[in-house]
């Protein structure tokens, strides 16, 4: 089992994210002395009547605190005995979505709040279906708020058939639902009295020991390259992290897109020399012959990497503007930017059902799969078999703002350099 976890917290707006972690955090005793006293010095001149508004822990922002709204990602660091953690707390507003795909990016498991007193509401929806985009393959369902109803079980167990009718389409998704009081701190570090139906473990419990590794079969290396070192004319070193499989001295590697061949003469990490390295890892290779690499090319062992010009993608629309075909933008693919130009929008998804909708457009927050064209042939994957050669982002080519994120589906036969 990973030691790290990395987990964010979505759903809608006001389903009390930023208290359910800030209240983790407190009740477990995993915040400082000084964040303590600060926490319950803000909290008097608060909107709680002097209660703790553990929310405040996450929500640094004037404007957060003033409107009562989580706004950016705030991510928190923390450790317990028997693990570390990376939270990204997310704001639930359909204005601030782009901020929660930001933070859902980086996730290994997604806790997906549901006010209890309201049930599953359309951005609950959205988020967990941006989860699923992003590669997160195990959700917490919590529902929150359970004081408010008396921990009635018969509500509970309708909200969790409801989400788990919504998540059938998802295969191979680890789904575990808990009854919580964010507020109250009801099965967040200790099981609640209130909820005798749940014999599950609370929250922190089930987040230190949830195994989020995926079980697959050794991937072949390959390291998309971000950089090439030249500190004198002694050393050409070429720099990346490994986004799977292990290198050694001695390896043969083939450069993509134009298929040289060399031999892997040194591994370094950092500046030592090293006999292995693996997926993760930052590393620099120097090869035993000159060949044509520079930024965006990709040192790999499995030659048969699709490289292509055309393919198909499934993307969430972040822009203001109105998605149509024919829209030019630049694509960032592993470390390879490019122009690319949308061709067609093929369906939305329907964020309650998952259905394909026809359409000539996407609006901001809408999901939905396009063709794309390229410039040239790039070198990528399907997202579920490599999240760094299989994820994307549309830059707008005026204001360089991200206008979509999304995963690459497939390769289209376009290009007379593709390789299958």
């Amino acid at each position: 089992m990973d030691k790290l976890l990395r987990f964010i917290t979505c759903g809608s707006v006001d389903d009390g994210k930023s208290t359910l972690i800030g209240h983790m955090l407190y009740e477990a005793k995993l915040i400082f002395a000084d964040q303590q006293q600060a926490l319950e010095l803000d909290s008097k001149t608060g909107s709680r009547n002097g209660e703790i508004d553990y929310s405040l822990l996450l929500d640094g922002l004037v404007a957060e605190r003033e409107q009562g709204i989580t706004i950016d990602v705030a991510y928190r660091y923390f450790a317990t005995d028997q693990r570390s953690f990376i939270v990204a707390d997310t704001p639930g507003h359909e204005q601030y979505t782009r901020n929660m795909a930001v933070g859902a990016s980086f996730a290994d498991l997604a806790v997906i709040l549901v006010d209890a007193t309201q049930g599953l509401l359309p951005q609950t929806k959205r988020h967990a279906r941006i989860c699923w985009l992003m590669g997160i393959r195990h959700f917490v369902l919590a529902v929150n708020k359970m004081d408010l109803i008396g921990y009635d079980q018969t509500r509970f167990n309708a909200i969790n058939d409801a989400f788990a009718d919504f998540c059938h389409a998802f295969t191979g998704l680890s789904l575990h639902v808990i009854p919580v009081s964010a507020t109250l701190g009801d099965n967040l570090t200790q099981p609640s009295i209130h909820t005798p139906y749940y014999t599950g473990l609370p929250l922190l419990r089930f987040l230190e020991s949830v195994n989020v590794e995926a079980d697959s079969d050794p991937l072949p290396f390959v390291m998309p390259v971000q950089r090439v070192s030249r500190p004198d004319h002694t050393f050409r070193g070429f720099q990346g992290q490994i986004e799977s499989g292990m290198i050694h001295p001695g390896d043969a590697l083939t450069v993509l897109p134009s298929r040289e061949k060399a031999i892997v003469k040194a591994v370094y990490v950092t500046d030592q020399p090293c006999d292995e390295a693996g997926p993760g890892q930052p590393v620099t290779l120097t090869l035993d012959r000159e060949v044509d690499v520079s930024r965006g090319c990709v040192l790999t062992a499995d030659a048969q990497l699709p490289v292509a010009d055309l393919f198909t993608a499934t993307i969430l629309w972040m822009d203001d503007q109105v998605l149509i075909p024919g829209r030019n933008t630049w694509i960032k693919l592993g470390t390879k930017t490019l122009p690319c130009t949308v061709m067609t929008i093929k369906h939305q998804l329907d964020i309650h059902t998952g259905a394909h909708l026809v359409t000539d457009h996407l609006s901001k927050n809408e999901l939905g799969v396009v063709d794309l064209a390229l410039s040239e042939p790039i070198v990528f994957d399907v997202f579920s078999r490599r999240r760094g050669l299989g994820s994307l982002i549309l830059i707008d080519r005026i204001t360089h703002m991200t206008s979509a994120c999304g995963t690459v589906e497939h390769g289209l036969r376009r290009s007379t350099n593709v390789t299958w």
